[in-house]
């Protein structure tokens, strides 16, 4: 490569980062480049042991999804995540909205799938319950009229209901 051209490659990179990112340096971070929106109006400095899932579950108010979207130098896997360096948590554009949970003991048919369910949950399952707290499998059961063995071969072998998900009761 002509060296010209090198140089002329090396100011363009140069000028796009600086014009992309904002420098952030610290004794314990170092310099780092961060992008985030130019009307983030909330940061929250991070600790060493966070996670990008761990920072959106305190503030619970943002999906993490929404974070990537809004620093999206950390990547959608979190390996760009710093201890001791601000990310964005809000914008004035952003409004969250929780998702709807249906009330426990809802049911479900197949063509509504809902999530989420018991692993290995068996693939003919014709109806779904949506566990509530405390719930026992002698009680879905009972309830649902069948035998308690046939909840653990629905259910992937489970022996137990977890709570908040959804597991099978008619197959």
């Amino acid at each position: 490569m002509p060296a010209a051209f090198s140089a002329e490659l090396d100011t363009n990179i140069a000028t796009r980062q600086a014009s992309n990112c904002t420098q952030y340096c610290s004794n314990s971070a170092g310099c780092v480049c961060t992008v985030r929106p130019s009307d983030c109006t909330a940061f929250y400095t991070v600790q060493p042991s966070d996670t990008c899932l761990s920072i959106a579950k305190s503030y619970n108010n943002f999906t993490v999804t929404q974070f990537y979207k809004w620093n999206p130098s950390i990547g959608q896997t979190c390996f760009g995540l710093q201890a001791y360096v601000p990310v964005c948590i809000d914008t004035p554009w952003y409004e969250y909205t929780p998702p709807v949970q249906p009330d426990f003991g809802t049911h479900y048919t197949p063509d509504q799938t809902p999530v989420p369910v018991m692993p290995n949950i068996i693939k003919s399952c014709q109806e779904f319950e949506l566990v509530a707290p405390g719930k026992r499998v002698d009680a879905l059961a009972a309830e649902n009229g069948f035998d308690e063995s046939k909840f653990s071969e629905w259910n992937g072998g489970a022996t137990t209901a977890w709570a908040a998900y959804w597991v099978c009761v008619k197959a």
